[in-house]
């Protein structure tokens, strides 16, 4: 499954921008999983389709850039991306309680009555 997000013109540049110096970090067969995401947003207008493990190369990628623009003092830059960050994973894990595999309790030994 995919989830269909819209995106603003701010919000993907941003992630588009986090997303390239992320890129830079990988290597070998995480880079080829990476690129996947990274072509979808390069690719993207305003609408994305993503999967779980895409989100999360997105957040991950947000949550870096934020934390070295917060290092070199840019404080509230970093805010907005960590606010995209968050946002993000909220949505991750609103997608992955949606789609994600539905466990049900059995009775174990000790429960079970005869």
């Amino acid at each position: 499954m995919k989830e269909k997000i819209l995106l603003i013109r701010t919000d993907l540049a941003m992630i588009k921008n986090a997303m390239g110096s992320y890129r830079k970090t990988q290597a070998g067969y995480q880079l080829r999983l990476f690129d996947i995401a990274f072509n979808k947003v390069t690719q993207s207008r305003s609408f994305i389709e993503l999967d779980g493990m895409e989100m999360i190369y997105i957040y991950r990628s947000l949550n870096l850039h934020a934390q070295r623009l917060s290092k070199r003092g840019k404080m509230i830059e970093a805010e907005h991306y960590y606010s995209l960050s968050s946002w993000m994973n909220i949505t991750r894990e609103r997608f992955q309680r949606k789609y994600g595999p539905k466990t049900t309790k059995t009775a174990s030994a000790g429960t079970l009555t005869a």
